[in-house]
């Protein structure tokens, strides 16, 4: 009967954690969206981009 439990138990853990995993994944893809709704990812785009370095010519080029 203990052998019974412990599998019970293992079992739980297993269901908890891929529960915990699945939720973190859909959080994170809802951050991600709402990220892209509000404009965020446009401007850290933006911001990332080379011409926002003011660099020129072979600088400018190289960062592409």
């Amino acid at each position: 009967m203990h052998v019974l439990g412990e599998r019970a138990a293992q079992g739980t853990v297993e269901y908890a954690l891929t529960v915990v995993a699945l939720l973190a994944m859909v959080a994170g893809m809802a951050a991600l969206w709402r990220a892209a709704v509000d404009g965020t990812l446009a401007e850290l785009v933006r911001a990332a981009a080379s011409h926002a370095f003011s660099a020129g010519g072979a600088i400018d080029i190289s960062l592409y």
